[in-house]
């Protein structure tokens, strides 16, 4: 089964100074399912690489997308849909469009695990296709 990354995954492993470095590369190193990645976190993370690590940062990312050992998944009309239904069920906890659409794309293509180091914003949604999801490392 899949497994969809989130951005705070990527990050750990690209950046030596992320506390979730080690654990992060070991995590990947691990993982032998396909991993999804979501065409809203890879806009994340060129933001957030560019930022913090440079361009080369975001371009090995696109080479791994490239080489396989990431596959993009693009949201569907359907889980832009769902996903504001989920940010309106959890307006309180201040949630983020993209982590409501990475659980709406959880939710399409039945997927369970999710890797992440940032749990809380993943955590307050309750997916419709299992009663939580498998937040990892």
């Amino acid at each position: 089964m899949a497994i969809l990354v989130d951005t705070s995954a990527v990050v750990a492993a690209a950046d030596q100074a992320d506390l979730n470095h080690d654990a992060a590369l070991a995590w990947f190193r691990r993982a032998h399912e396909p991993l999804l990645l979501g065409a809203l976190n890879l806009a994340e993370l060129d933001v957030i690489l560019q930022r913090e690590l440079g361009a080369d940062a975001i371009l090995s990312v696109l080479r791994s997308i490239a080489d396989r050992g990431l596959r993009l998944v693009p949201p569907t009309d359907a889980d832009l849909v769902r996903a504001a239904a989920l940010l309106a069920e959890t307006a309180e906890h201040r949630p983020r469009l993209t982590d409501a659409v990475l659980v709406a794309t959880a939710e399409r293509l039945g997927v369970r695990r999710v890797a992440t180091f940032d749990r809380r914003p993943i955590a307050i949604f309750r997916p419709r296709h299992v009663r939580t999801l498998d937040l990892e490392p």
